[in-house]
């Protein structure tokens, strides 16, 4: 008697997963920060502390879907990276000492995740259903 075929199990990329971590911490991060301005405990443009938590809480979501290794959360979460590079920049111009440190985070981010998610594993891993 012969069982059903099975899918062959997707390798996750370690990488992959060290991307998930630093999403959800980096969305963390950005969520206590936007919330400190808007509570008056830090210093910073309102404005901007509204769209720091807006990508707080992207951040949390690309750490969970890269996690959970939905097939569209590679290019979810280059998307989401590669348009909060503009959001470092203004941190780093606007947002004060603490603000300046997470812009320059985010840039770096910005950039190198993306790079990393279009290598070819990582690629591929979000590419196999």
């Amino acid at each position: 008697m012969h069982s059903a075929p099975t899918k062959p199990k997707r390798n996750k990329p370690i990488g992959v997963t060290i991307v998930a971590i630093i999403a959800a911490a980096g969305g963390v991060l950005s969520l206590l920060g936007g919330l400190m301005v808007l509570s008056g405990m830090a210093s910073g443009p309102t404005v901007l502390a509204v769209i720091v938590l807006v990508f707080g809480f992207l951040g949390l979501g690309v750490g969970a879907v890269l996690l959970m290794g939905k097939p569209w959360a590679g290019m979810f979460a280059i998307v989401v990276y590669v348009v909060s590079i503009p959001l470092g920049i203004a941190e780093i111009l606007y947002g004060g000492n603490i603000g300046g440190i997470g812009g320059i985070i985010r840039v770096v981010a910005g950039i190198v995740i993306p790079v990393y998610l279009t290598r070819s594993g990582p690629k591929a891993y979000f590419l196999k259903k």
